[in-house]
């Protein structure tokens, strides 16, 4: 398994032990045992650029996910799952929304990212929704144990 951390913001700490040992257990409890993903950590200005490139939506997100294994060469590195870029920013903006703390907030948009690189996409169907949160559930009370 091989996990890359970028942090490309300065207003928010990261604690990459921790980083590392959640990307390692939402793989594992996703039965991937030989993936390779990268994280990058941004801010809203930085996230804003990609969401409208890439998505054609003119707003900050709080979280994208790259996949690797769709489209044309995705079968040539099926061990590369691909990127998440989370906004520590929106992080923290949702945390305060949702009246959780910054931790569990990031790692809810962690395991959101990762899923989204297995294939799983609540925007295709109600019924894709339902499997992906009920996966994310799943996956964070494993985690918060």
């Amino acid at each position: 398994m091989q996990i890359s951390i970028l942090n490309r913001q300065r207003k928010y700490p990261i604690d990459e032990d921790r980083l590392y040992g959640w990307i390692r257990q939402i793989l594992l409890l996703q039965k991937v045992e030989n993936g390779e993903v990268s994280v990058v950590f941004v801010n809203n200005r930085r996230i804003r650029i990609y969401n409208r490139d890439f998505r054609k939506i003119d707003r900050p997100t709080d979280v994208l996910s790259f996949s690797m294994r769709e489209g044309i060469g995705g079968e040539l590195h099926p061990s590369f799952l691909g990127d998440v870029m989370i906004s520590l920013e929106m992080t923290a903006t949702e945390a305060r929304l949702y009246q959780r703390d910054m931790d569990e907030q990031l790692l809810i948009l962690m395991i959101h990212g990762i899923l989204h690189l297995l294939g799983y996409d609540h925007e295709r169907s109600l019924e894709e929704e339902r499997k992906m949160t009920r996966r994310e559930q799943f996956i964070l009370k494993k985690i918060k144990r």
